[in-house]
């Protein structure tokens, strides 16, 4: 991943494939048997807490849950922040991105998997979601929109609150996929891709939507067991423990939830 603006040079990043905290995980992993997924390359930048940024280029498992934290926004999305708009592949840890509901929140965490049309089989599948000029409202999105599989819109509907307690969730781009405002296209060349994460759990407008900054959820060792969960944590050494990640802003659902709450 090149970042021509990091502050500092090159000096100021530092590998950090050991900073690992394993403690939390300890007392806490049952036995979870994982198929064996190919590998892949992924790359994450971040804040520590001297305001240097470290800087992780690894290969792990293509395991779908360390996808869904770097699969979000496709290279070209524009993000507000305290000095206008920027493309999110020109962002950095520190820079300040305006949030829904905090204003604007220093960037903590930025990174980026690269999908590819030749992909290993067991890998995410090269494929983006268009959201055309204004599908969800006038400049919704303004310009068209491409995300990646793993993003998630912010969905409002009163149906939703005999299930989250609330009238807002956060729902898979997948389930919103129509063919008219949300199209699936399928990149002919290997495309970047990029997830953002902040102090806390926050809703982020891209291109005009809303969508949620990255959160691994409340089951993840679950989902990929306790030895690849301490790989997973290596990718953020400005976390100590994944419970830093701390609690959603907004609920969640699945796609299943969404077509029900839907057809109701």
């Amino acid at each position: 991943m090149t970042y021509p603006h990091r502050p500092g040079g090159a000096a100021a990043a530092r590998p950090v494939a050991q900073v690992e905290n394993a403690r939390w995980t300890a007392r806490r992993s049952p036995i979870v048997q994982q198929p064996a997924y190919p590998s892949r390359r992924y790359e994450a930048l971040s804040l520590l807490p001297d305001d240097s940024l470290a800087e992780v280029i690894k290969r792990a498992p293509a395991h779908p849950m360390f996808d869904a934290a770097f699969a979000a926004l496709a290279r070209g999305t524009i993000l507000a922040t305290d000095q206008g708009p920027i493309a999110v592949e020109d962002l950095l840890p520190g820079m300040m991105i305006e949030t829904r509901d905090a204003g604007f929140q220093p960037l903590m965490w930025i990174g980026t998997i690269t999908l590819s049309p030749n992909a290993a089989t067991g890998h995410t599948p090269a494929r983006l979601f268009r959201i055309p000029v204004d599908s969800f409202g006038p400049s919704r999105p303004m310009p068209d929109l491409m995300l990646a599989p793993h993003a998630r819109l912010l969905h409002r509907s009163p149906r939703l609150r005999d299930l989250v307690h609330g009238d807002e969730a956060l729902t898979p781009i997948t389930a919103f996929e129509d063919g008219f405002s949300v199209i699936r296209v399928a990149p002919v060349s290997p495309v970047s891709v990029y997830h953002l994460a902040f102090r806390d759990h926050h809703v982020v407008r891209a291109n005009g939507i809303e969508i949620e900054s990255f959160h691994p959820g409340t089951d993840l060792i679950t989902k990929i067991g306790a030895e690849n969960l301490r790989t997973f944590q290596s990718f953020f050494p400005h976390i100590r423990s994944m419970a830093d990640f701390g609690a959603l802003c907004t609920p969640r659902l699945s796609v299943e939830e969404f077509e029900t709450v839907s057809a109701a």
